[in-house]
Parts: C-alpha cells; sequence; structure tokens
C-alpha cells in the first residue's frame, strides 16, 4: 500500500512517528511523510521512508493573518495528498484530521486518525477552539478506517465521547532508540561524571512542570538540571527568566533537540529522569509521554 502521513512539523525528532513510518516502510508499503516543515534536499529519505515538504511559501506566510493561514496549509497538504495517491491517509494528532478527511474523500484513500493527545482535554489559547477540535472529531472519527490513541485511558474516552462501534488501538510511546557510542551530554555541559545530574527530555512547555522543576533546583545543593529539546514557541524566554530570577544560570541549562540517534546516549548519562505533567488538563491525566520510556 502507499501510506500517506501527514505531520504538523518536521518528522525528523518526533519518535513516535519515525517508529511507525519506518515500521510500516520495513512491511513493504511505500510511505510518504507530508510535513508542515522545510525538507532538505539531502534528507528526503528516512528510515526507509520519504519526506515531502507541504509548507506553504515564506513570502505567502508574511503575507497571510494567521487565520487565512490556517486555510492555506489546509490547501497544501490536500495538495500534497492529491500528488501522492495514497491508499491510506494517516493523520497525526487534530490539526492533521481535516486536510485527512478531505484528502482521503477526494483520494478515495481510507483515513487512520492517530491521536497523539486527547484534543479535547487540552487547554486551547483562543476562545472556540476546543468546540471547533470536537466538533471536526465527532464528525470524522467515526468514518475513520482506523483510530490510533497512545494510552488506554485516552482510547476509553475517545471512544465513550464518539461512540466508536470499535475501541481505538492503543501504541504507547515506547522507545525503540540504540545507544550510540560516546553521549556528550555531560562534556556539553561541563560536568564531570560525580555531579548530580537531572534531565528534562523533550520540549519544555507550560503547564510540564518545568516552573516547579526549576524551583527545586533551587533546593538542591549541587545538582544541575538540563533541559533537553526546543522549547515550544514563546516559552524558552519565559522559563530562561525564571531561572535567572533564581540565580540558577550556572545550574539550569537549556540545550536544543538533538539528533534521535544520539537520544539515548545522552539521556544515560543522567542521574535521574523527570516527567511532570502537572493537573491542568483531562489530557494530562491520561497522557503516556515519550520520556516515561
Amino acid at each position: 500500500m502507499r501510506i500517506a502521513m501527514l505531520l504538523h512539523k518536521s518528522v525528523e525528532f518526533d519518535s513516535r512517528v519515525r517508529r511507525e513510518a519506518s515500521a510500516l516502510a520495513a512491511a513493504g508499503h511505500e510511505v510518504i511523510v507530508l510535513e508542515l516543515a522545510p525538507v532538505p534536499a539531502d534528507a528526503s529519505t528516512l528510515d526507509g521512508f520519504t519526506r515531502r515538504s507541504v509548507l506553504p511559501s515564506r513570502r505567502l506566510r508574511r503575507m497571510l493573518p494567521f487565520h487565512l493561514y490556517r486555510i492555506a496549509f489546509l490547501l497544501y497538504f490536500v495538495r500534497g495528498i492529491l500528488a501522492a495517491r495514497p491508499d491510506v491517509v494517516h493523520a497525526h494528532d487534530a490539526a492533521m484530521l481535516l486536510p485527512g478527511a478531505f484528502g482521503a474523500r477526494l483520494t478515495g484513500a481510507r483515513l487512520v486518525y492517530d491521536s497523539h493527545e486527547l484534543a479535547t482535554g487540552v487547554p486551547y489559547r483562543e476562545r472556540g477552539w476546543a468546540w471547533f477540535v470536537g466538533t471536526i472529531e465527532r464528525v470524522v472519527l467515526p468514518r475513520c478506517a482506523a483510530v490510533i490513541a497512545v494510552s488506554d485511558g485516552i482510547a476509553a474516552r475517545l471512544r465513550e465521547r464518539y461512540h466508536l462501534a470499535v475501541m481505538p488501538t492503543v501504541l504507547r510511546n515506547v522507545s525503540a532508540l540504540e545507544a550510540s557510542a560516546g553521549g556528550g551530554l555531560r562534556r556539553r555541559l561541563g560536568l564531570d561524571p560525580d555531579t548530580s545530574l537531572v534531565l528534562h527530555q523533550g520540549a519544555p512547555a507550560r503547564a510540564r512542570g518545568c516552573e516547579v522543576l526549576v524551583h527545586a533546583a533551587s533546593l538542591l545543593d549541587g545538582a544541575h538540571v538540563v533541559f533537553l529539546g526546543d522549547p515550544e514557541p514563546g516559552y524558552g524566554e519565559e522559563l530562561s527568566a525564571k531561572i535567572r530570577e533564581l540565580g540558577l544560570g550556572d545550574r539550569v541549562r537549556l540545550l536544543p533537540s538533538i539528533a534521535l540517534a544520539d537520544l539515548l546516549a545522552y539521556t544515560a548519562e543522567a542521574d535521574v529522569g523527570v516527567t511532570l505533567l502537572q493537573d491542568t488538563c483531562e489530557n494530562h491525566r491520561l497522557a503516556l509521554p515519550n520520556k516515561l520510556f
């Protein structure tokens, strides 16, 4: 089969999507990941699957207000699906469900929805967005050939909320990474092997316990904390300001995302790993994050 996967960011640092795409490719299917991100010419294939960018031009992104840009990226995804001529459209997360539904309808492909979180249980900044997401899911999910979730709790809630005939398949975020030679986390931080190191792996974001961890670091004598992963837009400076406010710049560091091939070796150099989702929404109560595994 030819499978078009839709992703609202780059697949490079998304271990879940890479695992699914590579597993399908290894099983003999032709997999094309359509990304809302630039794809370098020398990186158009990865782990046995093909990558294509459906990112609107920079000029168009500058010209359009954000609500019109959403329509533009919808059209670009649909155009990418039509060009791929897939047998299956695999939509990752709620943002990809609408373009996936349109593309599947126009090409006659089957639609698979991969819910990485409980989309209706996320506290959205824009008023009405939760209602919109819930409406799209209510219309589309019962018509999907398959629905995938990351945890039993989210699977049960999706089936209950949308009266699905079949329980969604649970595909957990279990890592299949292999340790590369070396590592380098302590070297980048300038730490010796005897210094206590606490690791928050993955994008720092609001309500993920990042400020709690920074405050905890102020109570720890000599322990260092590192956030490994690109912060969600707008949050990095906020977290950095908190670190400076507590005078912890020498013991709490923010590092950008690294290649997945190096992630396990970096992780193994820490003494403690943390996942601190705060009880701010239903999605956090039911989630099963990558970093746990």
